[in-house]
């Protein structure tokens, strides 16, 4: 009796613990999936402070970067470099890779959150929203 009643409550506690896939979970796995290898990138363009294009191969292969927030003034850098975090010679969208840059003498770091390959709808989408985020300030004159 007390076997029977062992097993229910455990199936009834793992069938409890079991979560079907969320709509976003694959649109998130297919961000982090892509990887590019470290001395493929040849260029940048900081869309915003939380998204980068890395090009591989020239801009024939973009690739969308979302960073960690934090880190400031990203469009107007002329240099940024794509550190290799966990030592495997690739940037990717999960482990320690990050985006260095310096700024006013030290070195400033962002974590890569997700890597893709780009594609001009998810560029398009991020710019859009970049613009929307945008709010006028007002200047009052006394």
């Amino acid at each position: 009796m007390r076997l029977l009643l062992l097993t229910l409550s455990i199936a009834l506690l793992s069938a409890c613990a079991a979560k079907p896939p969320q709509k976003g979970d694959a649109q998130r796995s297919a961000r982090m999936d892509a990887c590019v290898f470290e001395s493929q990138i040849t260029g940048f363009d900081a869309l915003d402070d939380t998204h980068i294009l890395l090009y591989g191969f020239g801009k024939k292969e973009p690739f969308l970067a979302e960073i960690t927030p934090g880190c400031f003034d990203l469009k107007n850098q002329t240099a940024l470099a794509a550190a290799d975090g966990d030592g495997n010679g690739q940037i990717c969208g999960y482990g320690r890779d990050s985006i260095v840059y310096r700024e006013f003498g030290r070195t400033e770091s962002c974590r890569i959150v997700t890597l893709e390959k780009a594609t001009e709808e998810r560029i398009a989408a991020v710019m859009e929203k970049e613009k929307s985020s945008r709010k006028p300030r007002k200047v009052i004159i006394q």
